[in-house]
């Protein structure tokens, strides 16, 4: 008999499987500040309200959130540093930088554009998007990108340092310094 209880504690461990914590914009008010800023940084598998606008910034720095809401406006900026995130959504503004370091980002949108920063630096992305963007600094430093994409604008510097990339698309727009 205590075999077969021990038995049952151990498979019912395994079995159990806790769905993402799914968050309503009132249980987001507790992790608001007076300026709108909502951070759920070293957060656990937390499943945002759809839609989602944020007066501030939205920091889910180190969090273990996979997905954002499908429809996502940050009227500030958007810290994804360390974050599960793989894909961004298609109906994503964001009025700041967008920082993706050392996330586990697979891809990014088409035509995206970044109204500050973007940081792709440390990821695991092997292309940015075709019409990308980006009105401040775009940081692409150890990434594990090997080209430009087609119609680059950035508005500020480029910085590739510990990259491979040997050619410059023809129709990049810069407006500021390449930095290696």
């Amino acid at each position: 008999m205590f075999i077969l209880k021990r038995l049952l504690c151990v498979i019912s461990l395994f079995t159990i499987v806790q769905p993402a914590l799914a968050l309503t914009p009132t249980h987001l008010l507790n992790y608001q500040d007076s300026y709108g800023n909502i951070s759920l940084t070293d957060s656990g598998d937390i499943q945002l309200p759809d839609p989602l606008v944020v007066s501030g910034d939205l920091n889910l720095e180190n969090s273990r959130i996979r997905l954002l809401p499908p429809s996502l406006t940050v009227k500030g900026n958007l810290n994804l540093a360390y974050s599960h995130i793989e894909y961004l959504p298609l109906a994503l503004k964001v009025d700041g930088y967008i920082n993706l370091a050392y996330s586990k980002i697979k891809e990014l949108n088409f035509g995206l554009q970044v109204h500050g920063d973007l940081s792709v630096a440390h990821t695991q992305l092997k292309k940015l998007p075709d019409n990308l963007y980006v009105k401040g600094n775009l940081l692409l430093q150890n990434s594990q990108l090997r080209a430009l994409p087609n119609k680059l604008v950035v508005d500020g510097n480029i910085y590739i340092g510990n990259m491979s990339l040997t050619t410059l698309p023809s129709d990049l727009i810069i407006g500021g310094n390449l930095y290696r």
